[in-house]
């Protein structure tokens, strides 16, 4: 990193780097706002695949690669509603699909696409009867196998608990959660914010019934509003004055701008029953008629969450550890953030090593 000159010597040569100082601001503000304003946005998502079923604006995808397949078990990846799922495969070199195709796995993702009006009656029983069910069917028939292993992000990791307690078959032998509540006893602000009856999420449901992208982003957002906000974009114009690439940035940008209408009965849900009751570790949820007992899980479980999260706090994840029967439990917890798990030069060396080589000693 290129360091500001310090003002000492003469007047002559403070004035020399007063003026060396500045034009160097001016160079690195003008470059900032070209790059807001006229840099292409990236492309995401780029490890080869296939799209190999379909349901509703939902797609399954099949990552290839020339290095072949060196683990027989597949694993198929299930991210949140409200976010797009190529925080998992931002960009080359910075990519867990990648990462996890080249250690040589049968790697699925189902993306669950933009949820619009029509979808507006979706409920977690919908997600997990009508498509994680079938999703796992499809990849275990494509990959030839009676087993699966199972990556739930976020949210993702609380469907993919919801699936996994009420399907036996196909046997889940892996399940690996990173950043995934299941706890929602003390989930830091958002419990503050969501708590009842001052929040009311039935009056939300019934006014939008299709809950926009855009309430739920700023709602997110204003967790940390100086840094979601401003501290972005001051984090680009340092990264420009230190002269590092910013295509990280960008790539980064784009997903977290990038978000998903909210379907207004899985948000019901959501807020109700897990952030203001808290019904999952109580065995009081409800899919279809069949209560969801997290006692039935009994794969192998890899847990690991980030101790800075502000979103999901460290133990809303390890409450797991105690609820499941699984003889096979590993806890991790890492010094970063939300994302940091799947993101950023801290997850491409520590977290993504962690993760392939617990599941391969397991495929």
């Amino acid at each position: 990193m290129e360091k500001i000159n310090i003002m000492t010597g003469s007047a002559e040569e403070v004035g020399a780097k007063l003026q060396e100082n500045y034009e160097r601001m001016l160079d690195s503000s003008r470059k900032w706002a070209e790059i807001l304003a006229f840099e292409p946005v990236p492309q995401t998502g780029l490890t080869p695949k296939d799209v190999v079923w379909r349901k509703n604006k939902a797609r399954l995808y099949r990552y290839y690669s020339n290095g072949g397949i060196k683990h027989k078990t597949p694993l198929l990846l299930i991210y949140a509603l409200i976010n797009k799922p190529y925080i998992l495969d931002l960009i080359p070199g910075m990519s867990l699909v990648e990462h996890l195709v080249k250690e040589g796995f049968d790697v699925y993702m189902l993306d669950w696409g933009d949820w619009e009006w029509e979808d507006r009656n979706i409920c977690f029983g919908d997600l997990v009867d009508d498509y994680i069910a079938r999703a796992v069917r499809k990849v275990c028939q494509f990959s030839d196998s009676d087993e699966i292993s199972l990556l739930g992000y976020c949210m993702g990791g609380t469907i993919a608990t919801m699936y996994a307690s009420l399907y036996p078959n196909p046997k889940i032998k892996n399940m690996i959660y990173l950043a995934a509540p299941v706890d929602f006893e003390n989930a830091g602000l958002s419990s503050i914010w969501l708590e009842a009856p001052d929040f009311n999420p039935d009056r939300v449901a019934d006014t939008f019934e299709l809950v926009p992208k855009d309430f739920i982003d700023v709602g997110v957002k204003m967790l940390r509003p100086v840094n979601n906000f401003w501290g972005t974009y001051t984090r680009l114009w340092r990264t420009i004055d230190e002269g590092t690439p910013v295509r990280a940035w960008r790539a980064l940008d784009k997903w977290v701008n990038d978000n998903s209408n909210f379907p207004g009965k899985a948000y019901r849900q959501w807020i109700k029953e897990m952030y203001q009751d808290n019904k999952l570790v109580d065995k009081k949820f409800f899919i279809k008629g069949r209560a969801v007992d997290i006692a039935n899980i009994e794969a192998n479980l890899l847990v690991m969450a980030g101790d800075k999260d502000h979103l999901v706090l460290p133990e809303q994840a390890r409450a797991l550890v105690d609820l499941v029967s699984s003889d096979d439990v590993t806890y991790k917890e890492f010094p970063v953030g939300h994302g940091g798990l799947v993101f950023g030069s801290y997850a491409k060396r520590e977290s993504y090593p962690v993760i392939s080589s617990w599941l391969a000693e397991r495929s």
